[in-house]
C-alpha cells in the first residue's frame, strides 16, 4: 500500500505529543503534576487575596516567578523548539511517500529515502492524529492519519501488529 502526504508543523507538535505520552506513567505522571502544581498555587493565590499585604506580595514573587518559568519549559519551550525544528528542516517540507509491505517500509520525501525492513522497528505509537513509527527510542517517522483511507488505517494496524509492537 501507498501513502502520499505532507507534513505540516501541527503534525510535528502532535507527533511530539504521542511520543511524549507514548506510555500511561509519563502520561499521568506529567498531568498529575501540572495539576497539583496549579492547584498548590491556586491556593497561594486565594490565600493572598484574602489576607493581602505588601509583605506577602514581596514573599511570594520568587515562587509565582518559578510558576512562570514552568509554564514556560513545560508548556512554551516545547512549542517554540518544535516549531523551530519543522520549519528549519528542508526534509520536512514537500511530499512525502510511504510504501508499506510485507517487508518492511519504503519513506520518500523531497531530498532522500529510507528502505527500512519490518525487524529494525522497535515500536509504533498512535497517537489521536497520527501513527509513529520507532526505529531507536527517540527517533520516529511520522504518517498522519488525515492521509490515510478509513480501510487504509485498519490494513496499517494489522502490519504494525504482526511486525512491530505497538502502543496507544
Amino acid at each position: 500500500m501507498q501513502i502520499t502526504y505532507e507534513l505540516t508543523k501541527q503534525d510535528f507538535t502532535e507527533a511530539y505529543s504521542a511520543h511524549r505520552d507514548r506510555n500511561p506513567l509519563s502520561k499521568w505522571s506529567r498531568t498529575l503534576f501540572i495539576w497539583i502544581a496549579g492547584l498548590f498555587s491556586g491556593v497561594v493565590f486565594l490565600g493572598f487575596l484574602f489576607k493581602p499585604s505588601t509583605q506577602v506580595a514581596k514573599n511570594l514573587m520568587p515562587f509565582f516567578g518559578l510558576v512562570i518559568m514552568w509554564i514556560a519549559i513545560l508548556w512554551l519551550l516545547p512549542r517554540w523548539t518544535i516549531g523551530r525544528q519543522f520549519v528549519k528542516q528542508p526534509g520536512a517540507h514537500g511530499t512525502r511517500a510511504l510504501l508499506l509491505d510485507a517487508s518492511g517500509a519504503l519513506w520518500r520525501w523531497n531530498g532522500g529515502s529510507s528502505d527500512v525492513e519490518w525487524k529494525n522497528y522497535i515500536r509504533s505509537v498512535e497517537g489521536k492524529n497520527q501513527i509513529l513509527f520507532y526505529t531507536s527510542p527517540a527517533c520516529f517517522n511520522i504518517l498522519p492519519k488525515r492521509a490515510i483511507a478509513t480501510e487504509q488505517l485498519a490494513e496499517i494496524r494489522n502490519l504494525l501488529q504482526q511486525n512491530i509492537q505497538t502502543h496507544k
